[in-house]
């Protein structure tokens, strides 16, 4: 998996690209602390168009990425999921979880 953050205008938009899984936990770790840990950050965006691959893990590593985010009062949404990503989103229903935009 290999990632790049983006910060501006209060939004971070952490652009993820390749295979996310349970051995991507570094690297999705790594991506996401920086949104987490800015103030001036109110939401983040999970940009997932380059997003090739997602397995369960990976779907709970997002989760628990939520929960820190609504802990530190910053709004996740996972935007432009590749057509596959965006099918295994909509079947195991992640849109009641995490706001999802096209």
């Amino acid at each position: 998996m290999a990632y790049r953050t983006v910060i501006e205008a209060g939004r971070a938009t952490v652009f993820l690209d390749g295979r996310i899984s349970f051995r991507s936990y570094p690297d999705f770790r790594a991506a996401t602390q920086l949104a987490l840990e800015d103030l001036e950050v109110q939401a983040i965006h999970l940009d997932m168009a380059g997003v090739e691959f997602l397995d369960s893990s990976a779907l709970g590593m997002i989760l628990h990425f939520n929960q820190k985010a609504i802990a530190a009062a910053k709004a996740l949404a996972i935007t432009r999921p590749a057509p596959p990503i965006a099918t295994i989103l909509q079947v195991v229903n992640f849109g009641k979880l995490v706001t999802i935009l096209p």
